[in-house]
Parts: C-alpha cells; sequence; structure tokens
C-alpha cells in the first residue's frame, strides 16, 4: 500500500473491495481516475509497431527459416513496449481507459502505418509498410479474472502478419497476462502461457514464458524454437523484457535476438489535434489525460463521467431510432465461412497451433489491406 498516493490510500482501499467482490469480467469495472494510466486500451495495438526496421525487415530474407527468424525477432521486439513500458522508471501497471463504441487511433512509427478501431468487446488494429509489402490484421480482447492474490487476463483473437514479395501469412496467438501486486499498489505484468507463430510456408515458432521460481530466480525468461517443415532450425532463450537469444540448432553458441533495453520505443506521430475526429483517441480522452498529468483526479473523474454519459445518450437514441451500429474501416470475417486464399489460410494454419488458444471464429481485417491491393 506504500506505493499508493496518500491522498487516495481510503479509495484504493475502497476499490480493491468491488474489484474482489466484482464477479463479472473485470476488465469491464468502471476504474476510478486515480488507479488510470491516461491511455486508451485501443491505443496498446500501436505497440505492434514499436521497432518500425524490425518490422520491415520481415521481408528482405530469400530464405524462409531466416524469415521465420525476422518474424520472431519482430515479434520479442513487442513485448517490452506491451507489457513492460508502462512500469518501469519507478511507475506501476494502471488501468487503461475502456475505449468507446468505434473509437479511433491513428499514427505513423518510421514507415510503419497504424490505424486502430474498437468494436466492443475487442478492438481491431492494422499496421502496414507498404515499400516493404509487409502488413498485419488483427484484433484482441481480454478477460480478465481474480486468481489468488493476482488478475488473471486471457487476451482472446490473433493477428495475421501477410508478407507480400513472398505470399505468406503467419497466424499469431497472444500469451496470458498475470497482473502481480494488485493489493500493495505497485502492480506489473508477468506473461504466462506460451505463443505460436505459424506460416504458411511450414516454419513454425514456438515461445513458452517461463514463470518466475517461488524462490529466487528472475522474471520474464522465455524458451521454445524455430522449426521449418518439422526439423528444428533454432532454439530460443533469454528474458523477453532484457536480452533474448537463439542460437543454431544443436549448437551452444548463443546470438543476440534482441535487445529490449538497447531498443528505444519509436515515437508516435499522430494528426494535429485539430483534424482529429471526436472519436479519437487523443481527442476524446484529451482532458481526462491532462487532468491526470497533474494529479487533479477530481477533474479527471468528472471528464470521464462526463464521456461515459455522452455514449450513454448516444446508446439511448440509437435504440429509440432502432438503430444498428455498423462498424467501419474493418470487416470481421469468420473462417467457416472462408471463401478467399487468405482467409482459407489463416483458418489452416488455427490447426496447427499450440496449446487451447483464444484465436475466436473469425478476424477483423482492414477494409484496405495489404492483401486486398493485389
Amino acid at each position: 500500500m506504500h506505493h499508493v498516493e496518500p491522498s487516495t490510500k481510503g479509495q484504493f482501499k475502497d476499490f480493491l473491495k468491488t474489484v474482489i467482490s466484482f464477479t463479472g469480467d473485470l476488465s469491464s469495472l468502471t476504474c476510478p481516475a486515480f488507479f488510470l494510466n491516461g491511455l486508451s486500451l485501443l491505443e496498446y495495438g500501436t505497440y505492434w509497431g514499436d521497432h518500425p526496421t524490425c518490422f520491415t525487415a520481415i521481408s528482405q530474407s530469400s530464405d524462409p527459416k531466416e524469415r521465420m527468424l525476422a518474424v520472431t525477432r519482430w515479434f520479442m521486439s513487442t513485448l517490452w513496449g506491451s507489457y513492460a513500458s508502462r512500469c518501469t522508471n519507478g511507475l506501476n501497471e494502471k488501468k487503461p481507459y475502456n475505449p468507446i463504441l468505434g473509437e479511433q487511433f491513428r499514427c505513423n512509427l518510421g514507415d510503419v502505418s497504424c490505424i486502430l478501431r474498437h468494436h466492443p468487446p475487442i478492438s481491431a488494429f492494422y499496421l502496414e509498410d507498404e515499400k516493404a509489402g509487409v502488413s498485419l490484421n488483427g484484433h484482441c480482447g481480454q478477460k480478465s479474472k481474480f486468481k489468488g492474490t493476482s488478475i488473471k487476463i486471457e487476451q482472446v483473437g490473433r493477428a495475421v502478419l501477410y508478407v507480400k514479395p513472398w505470399n505468406e501469412q503467419y497466424l499469431i496467438d497472444f500469451p496470458d497476462l498475470m497482473i502481480r501486486g494488485v493489493f500493495t499498489g505497485a502492480a506489473f505484468i508477468e506473461l504466462s502461457g506460451a505463443c505460436t507463430i505459424m506460416c504458411t510456408n511450414g516454419a513454425k515458432s514456438v515461445i513458452e514464458f517461463v514463470p518466475k521460481p517461488w524462490f529466487g530466480g528472475e522474471y520474464n525468461h522465455i524458451k521454445g524454437g524455430i522449426s521449418y517443415e518439422g526439423k528444428e532450425c533454432y532454439t530460443l532463450s533469454g528474458r523477453w523484457s532484457h536480452q533474448s537469444f537463439y542460437s543454431n540448432a544443436g549448437s551452444s553458441q548463443k546470438e543476440l535476438l534482441f535487445d529490449a533495453e538497447a531498443e528505444p520505443m519509436a515515437d508516435r506521430r499522430t494528426p494535429p489535434y485539430d483534424e482529429q475526429k471526436e472519436i479519437e483517441s487523443h481527442r476524446l480522452w484529451g482532458k481526462v489525460t491532462e487532468a491526470l498529468k497533474v494529479k487533479n483526479f477530481q477533474v479527471a473523474n468528472a471528464e470521464k463521467s462526463k464521456i461515459e454519459e455522452w455514449q450513454r445518450k448516444v446508446r439511448k437514441e440509437r435504440e429509440e431510432k432502432h438503430e444498428t451500429w455498423e462498424p467501419s474501416l474493418f470487416k470481421f470475417v469468420k473462417d467457416e465461412s472462408a471463401r478467399d486464399s487468405y482467409t482459407t489460410h489463416t483458418a489452416a494454419l488455427k490447426q496447427s497451433m499450440v496449446g487451447k488458444p483464444y484465436l475466436d471464429e473469425g478476424a477483423w481485417v482492414y477494409e484496405q489491406s495489404l492483401h486486398l491491393r493485389n
């Protein structure tokens, strides 16, 4: 509790009581301002582009084994931003804003363009480097519940990487999250389970997240391997939050895969505030975020309530008019209704994933996706 702002300790205790007694999905719980991190959950999709040079490099090798190694390096480069960047330098993991219906976010990271949109209960994201011929369609939703003294979050969805020069697709699933330190006010994320990256060329990468031992040891270790047509090519080791390594099969010589401590995250270049739409994240939540920066939680709560009240009003008006909200920019395509080769290949890759990932019954696809422009 010593990590909690003195002025909010009473509210923090009340909030913990609410969380503990809550029986539904914790991600839907309304959160007081002092426990918010100043980001919309929708923006988390941009972490896939944190290191644009890794994303661009995927298409450069003519060797399918090397391309899977490049994909694995890029995947490792996304983890620090996604799961560690918000709880470093004395900061603790906090709850993001719950995105509203139709909320949108746009930015560029180096040569990578990103567009994201929220379709409750999931957020869809799309990243592209047109010159490199690499794109990523994905969507993610979260289901959370208490497990002991931690919060377990199961991530539902998938990401599908498309590499145009080689006409390849890579299906990627997501790790489970364990939020530790909730009761002390010093929350942080530990990854669990395994992630699989499966390619239409026969290459496969499996990354297992190793739990910290009860006594001693370190957080965030990984182990795994990369295979091609059933034959192991590389073994993986290290820590995803620090340095990860690969070794040629049968060799003990380690080579650096990715150094999370040495590679800064790319800046997000967003449209000017005045050019953003009312439903774009930075404009929508701007007043809440500014209040949080100066720890004016009373104003932050008031501005957050205005947004929530506005949404309730819009929802009521829609119901009275018998209107159905129709998503734009992204379209959901069910695996069972696959007709095109892109969707068919993605559905087929699901059969080779490790464990029982929550891959959903289809995928959200950007309406101007690179694979649709062939």
